[in-house]
C-alpha cells in the first residue's frame, strides 16, 4: 500500500472516529436534556399542587369564618393570619398572600350612575392629584359599557393612571361597601370625605383590633353609604417553590350564601409562567391631605 493511500485511510478513520465521538456526546446530551425536562416538569407538578394546597386552605378558613364570626371581617382573623409565615415542607414551601378587595373603592359601582359614587371618585382623583378628566373617563366608559374586569379596559386611562389607581380601586364582580376594618386610612377618609374621621377611625381599630357601628356613631357618622364591617371578595396569591422552581398562583374567591347554605368559591384562577414573577406595581404617589 502506498503511503499515500494509507494516509487517506487514516484520516478517514479519525473522521469516523469524530463522528462516532460527536454522536456520542449528542447522546448524552441529549440523554441529560431529558433529565432535565423532566425534572423540571416533576418539579411544575408539585409546585402548582402545593400552590393549589395553599388556597385550598384559605378556602377553608374563610368558610370557618363565615360559620364562626359573620358580624365582621378583619386582619386579627384566623383567614388573615394565615398569610405570615412561608410554610416549610419536605417538597418544597409555600406561602400564601390574601387582599380584601372590599378594601378599595370598587370602580364598578359607578356602573349603576349613583351621584353618590361619583362624588366620592371625585374625592379620590383630588387625592390622588389626577385631573378632573380621568372621573369624566372612567364614568363615561363603565355608565355606558358596564362592569370591567380589569383597569386596562378603559381604554382612556393611560399606564401611570391606571398604577396610580390601582392600590386605592377594586373591580368587584358584584355590589359591595368599602370594609372599614381592612381599610387604608387614605382609602376610609375619601370615603367619609373627611381625613380626620379617618385618622380617628384607625386609631380605634388599633386598639380594639376592628370597628363596629358604635365607634362610627361615636365619631359623628351617621350615614353609613358604601361603608361595611365585612366582605365577600378576595384576591389571593399563592406561591410555591420545589428544587428551585417557583409558581405563583393568582385566585380571586368569592363568599356567597345561597338558599340559606355559606360557602367560598374560586371564580378565578392563573397561573404565572414557571419561574417568572410579575413585575411589581409602582408606588403608589402620596394622597393630599
Amino acid at each position: 500500500m502506498r503511503a499515500r493511500d494509507a494516509g487517506v485511510i487514516l484520516i478517514n478513520v479519525l473522521v469516523a472516529l469524530a463522528l462516532g465521538a460527536a454522536i456520542v456526546v449528542l447522546m448524552f446530551t441529549s440523554q441529560e436534556n431529558l433529565v432535565d425536562r423532566t425534572r423540571r416538569s416533576a418539579a411544575a407538578t408539585q409546585a402548582e399542587a402545593l400552590a393549589l394546597g395553599a388556597e385550598a386552605s384559605l378556602v377553608a378558613a374563610l368558610r370557618r369564618d363565615m360559620k364562626e364570626a359573620p358580624e365582621t371581617d378583619h386582619m386579627a382573623e384566623p383567614w388573615a393570619l394565615a398569610a405570615q409565615e412561608e410554610v416549610q415542607l419536605e417538597t418544597g414551601s409555600f406561602s400564601i398572600t390574601v387582599r380584601d378587595a372590599q378594601a378599595r373603592f370598587d370602580l364598578n359601582a359607578l356602573a349603576a350612575g349613583r351621584l353618590a359614587q361619583q362624588q366620592t371618585l371625585a374625592r379620590l382623583m383630588t387625592a390622588l392629584q389626577l385631573p378632573d378628566q380621568v372621573a369624566l373617563d372612567i364614568i363615561a366608559h363603565l355608565t355606558r359599557r358596564g362592569p370591567v374586569r380589569d383597569l386596562s379596559e378603559i381604554e382612556a386611562l393611560d399606564a401611570p393612571t391606571r398604577a396610580a389607581l390601582a392600590p386605592y380601586v377594586s373591580l368587584l364582580p358584584q355590589s359591595g361597601d368599602v370594609n372599614v376594618n381592612t381599610a387604608s386610612e387614605e382609602v376610609i377618609a375619601v370615603m367619609l370625605g373627611s381625613p380626620s374621621a379617618a385618622r380617628q377611625l384607625v386609631k380605634r381599630r388599633e386598639m380594639a383590633g376592628f370597628l363596629t357601628k358604635g365607634d362610627l356613631t361615636d365619631a359623628g357618622i351617621v350615614a353609613l353609604n358604601g361603608i361595611g364591617f365585612t366582605s365577600a371578595v378576595y384576591d389571593v396569591e399563592s406561591r410555591a417553590e420545589v428544587d428551585g422552581l417557583t409558581i405563583t398562583l393568582t385566585s380571586r374567591l368569592l363568599r356567597r350564601t345561597v338558599l340559606g347554605q355559606r360557602d367560598v368559591r374560586v371564580i378565578t384562577r392563573s397561573f404565572s409562567p414557571q419561574g417568572t414573577d410579575a413585575a411589581p406595581l409602582p408606588a403608589p404617589p402620596p394622597f393630599r391631605r
